[in-house]
């Protein structure tokens, strides 16, 4: 959390960079988003995820940050990715280049899958699909830098899902939004079958 800490401070706050996820940080992570929100016009969710884009880096890493929204306040951050990870950057498998999603919001975007037998599902865990058209960019010239220069809006399958157990994002994500399993196990519960959130994806660069 030690990127998450240093951005922070960048926007005012006075945190001690020290990686530990503590109410020093929860409350400036909620206090600086809150006035972000506010500045863009979005709405700020009662319940769901806000997903924060530290770098223009395609690292490979889970180098992002996810908060979780429990009535209107963040009671949890965990690392995430939000760019695609190298096996979907580098193969060329996608034509135009691989996806990523912009920053923006996107109101009741995403549905909540699960199920009993959710370990047969699309992702080996519960996941959240999307349902409601959002904006990517395409990046190919494969720099490893975001390219914001291809940008499209459409339906691209752009999940919050699992980002398995290792340290690299890799073929976890063509453009969706994904938490090492350890974390998104634990993000998870809150959220009921055939519930809908929103998208956010904010950039504290």
């Amino acid at each position: 959390m030690k990127n998450l800490q240093t951005a922070l401070n960048k926007y005012g706050a006075n945190l001690t960079v020290d990686g530990i996820a503590g109410a020093k940080t929860l409350n400036a992570a909620q206090e600086i988003l809150k006035k972000q929100f506010q500045v863009k016009n979005w709405v700020w969710p009662t319940v769901g995820l806000i997903y924060i884009r530290l770098d223009e880096n395609l690292t490979d890493t889970f180098d992002d940050v996810v908060c979780r929204i429990q009535q209107g306040i963040i009671d949890m951050v965990a690392p995430c990715s939000t760019t695609a990870g190298d096996y979907y950057l580098f193969t060329g498998m996608i034509a135009g280049g691989t996806a990523i999603a912009c920053e923006q919001q996107v109101l009741f975007s995403h549905r909540f899958v699960s199920g009993a037998n959710w370990k047969n599902l699309w992702s080996g865990m519960p996941y959240f699909q999307q349902e409601k058209g959002m904006f990517i960019y395409r990046d190919a010239n494969k720099d490893r830098v975001l390219n914001r220069t291809q940008k499209q809006f459409g339906l691209f399958g752009i999940n919050l899902h699992r980002g398995w157990s290792g340290l690299r994002n890799w073929n976890a994500s063509a453009g969706c939004q994904v938490t090492p399993d350890s974390y998104w196990s634990a993000i998870i519960p809150i959220f009921k079958i055939g519930q809908v959130i929103d998208f956010n994806l904010i950039e504290l660069l």
